[in-house]
């Protein structure tokens, strides 16, 4: 059985890689011109590609001669994590997953509590999570796709994040665009195979390179699938049908042997796919710096012409009647005795083609500039570019940052939401939601799923109009209610609304504001106290009528 279904797994690998074929190429271009200083990543396709350091930075200098893409994708990765991700902010929020629900305040604060303890999590020393998630956009910016693996953790992290290098990883999507299958190709010498696996589980070709001292390093081609389950057995548990096996199911294979040597199972899926922009039918996507990619080989040919020709102008080639026994370097400063004749006439002269490199290094400082349109880093340099700029025109570049980065904030902003559900299901299998636990959720929330609300600065942008414009007619109502002298006008503003969206378009805590209950409860004492004020006051002044009123009956009577 074993046999079989690794046989099955490297045929439906053989199939990934065909299909991935028709991106690598583009993938490889991205690597030699706007990576240049990252390891090859398409060493496994040809054997014969050199691996040093040293060999490859000469391999790459041959060919690059601008790095403007570089250090552009760097930029925009770094900005994206500062929109969607910032290390010193929480970015996401929870949420109930029904349409109609209006959260209690109750549940509001259990909500946050659990998003903090995500967030501590997340941001331990151990957990690997800001490295793997700078790496995964890096490659979004990059390729287009990239992989979050998160995985169950035994320390004080609980929970562990690794990027997937695009190199090793392969996928297939559902019905629904979802990806619901993962291969990885990667490899591991035998002897951390053994640690890995166990060395009972080695096949015994795996097994003779481990005993081996001199070949124990060597390394081991091995393919882990990670797919649906085929078929699942359900059974009867307290009056409710249960399966029995997890809907996922994990296969490490060894290549060339077709045996299993590892398996397991997850109840979600344990890879959060990332893209820049996907078309439909695609199945890894594009990413920005593909869409710049025929910009970027421009502007390389066009520095590398303008370095020629600056070269000549610089370093000119030389012209001599006759054959020089030798050619000298031409150093400032220094004599060179017999290149002149007995009339003064130089032996060597510089040739002059008239070459201007002008004209070419202007061309690519514009192309330059372009790259950096493509990849949005002129978005993130507007206050530096024009400090004297006003409240209002920062406003304005805010709003069109968040909108041109929008579209492709909110598919990254998806594969953190899949991320979310395997963490919860992660700390849900560690009893997460356990009697005893501090984070037991209200009862109200029985049956109901948490999903993320994202309020990271990307969302505040987004948001950022609806506060305004709020901000806008509180202002024209209470200049309208001073100028008529009619201050009912301010009767048409909710206050208590009012407040609600400027608390969802800041990322102001809940706790901050009292519960609804509290402020009904203050809101009512408040009322019964004026009440009671006004019943005293009327008995105070029914009072002093009274005793104003026994004087003046007198003093009628006596009158009268």
């Amino acid at each position: 059985m074993a046999d079989t279904t690794a046989r099955d797994i490297l045929l439906r690998q053989d199939e990934m890689e065909h299909e991935r074929s028709g991106y690598e190429p583009v993938w490889e271009a991205v690597s030699e011109f706007c990576d240049p200083d990252g390891p090859d990543l398409w060493t496994h396709t040809n054997a014969n590609r050199k691996t040093n350091q040293a060999e490859r930075q000469d391999r790459r200098g041959s060919r690059v001669y601008d790095n403007t893409i570089n250090s552009a994708a760097n930029r925009l990765a770094a900005g994206l994590e500062s929109l969607i991700i910032p290390q010193s902010e929480k970015w996401h929020g929870l949420s109930t997953d029904a349409i109609d629900d209006e959260e209690t305040d109750e549940e509001k604060e259990w909500a946050e509590g659990l998003r903090d303890l995500l967030f501590k999590l997340r941001y331990s020393a151990v957990s690997n999570f800001v490295p793997a998630t700078q790496s995964i956009l890096r490659n979004v910016v990059r390729y287009g796709p990239g992989y979050l693996y998160a995985e169950e953790s035994f320390g004080s992290s609980m929970i562990r994040y690794a990027s997937i290098p695009v190199v090793e990883a392969y996928i297939s999507r559902n019905r629904f665009g979802e990806v619901d299958t993962f291969h990885r190709k990667y490899e591991k010498p035998a002897r951390v195979c053994a640690q890995l696996f166990g060395y009972d589980k080695l096949p015994a070709k795996i097994k003779a390179l481990v005993d081996d001292p001199a070949k124990c390093d060597e390394k081991v081609g091995l393919v882990q699938a990670i797919m649906p389950r085929k078929e699942r057995q359900l059974y009867r548990r307290g009056g409710m049908m249960e399966y029995l096996e997890a809907p996922f199911a994990s296969y490490h294979v060894v290549e060339g042997e077709e045996t299993i040597v590892k398996e397991a199972n997850f109840r979600s899926f344990p890879v959060s796919v990332f893209n820049w922009r996907r078309y439909e039918n695609d199945t890894y996507g594009i990413s920005p710096t593909i869409e710049a990619l025929t910009t970027v080989r421009e502007i390389n040919a066009v520095r590398r012409t303008g370095l020629r020709a600056l070269q000549q102008v610089t370093d000119p080639a030389t012209a001599s009647r006759a054959e020089l026994d030798f050619v000298p370097v031409l150093n400032p400063g220094q004599n060179y005795p017999g290149l002149i004749d007995d009339q003064g006439r130089q032996l060597l002269v510089p040739i002059n083609a008239g070459q201007n490199p002008g004209p070419a290094l202007e061309y690519a400082t514009q192309r330059a500039e372009d790259i950096r349109d493509m990849l949005f880093v002129n978005l993130f340099q507007i206050l530096i570019q024009n400090p004297q700029m006003t409240a209002t025109e920062a406003l304005i570049r805010q709003e069109e940052k968040g909108a041109l980065l929008g579209p492709s904030g909110s598919i990254i902003q998806s594969g953190f939401a899949t991320n979310l559900d395997r963490e919860l299901d992660i700390l849900e299998a560690k009893g997460l939601y356990a009697e005893d636990s501090i984070y037991l959720p209200p009862e109200t929330l029985a049956g109901k799923a948490v999903r993320p609300t994202f309020t990271s600065p990307l969302d505040v942008l987004r948001k950022a109009a609806e506060s305004r414009d709020a901000d806008l007619l509180v202002m024209a109502a209470a200049q309208l209610a001073q100028a008529s002298q009619d201050p009912s006008i301010m009767d048409n503003i909710d206050g208590d609304e009012y407040l609600r969206i400027k608390k969802e378009a800041s990322r102001a805590p809940q706790r901050l504001l009292r519960r609804r209950e509290e402020v009904e409860g203050l809101r009512k004492a408040r009322a019964e106290a004026a009440k009671a004020q006004q019943g005293m006051a009327a008995m105070a002044a029914a009072g002093k009528l009274a005793k104003d009123a026994v004087p003046a009956a007198v003093a009628a009577k006596e009158s009268g």
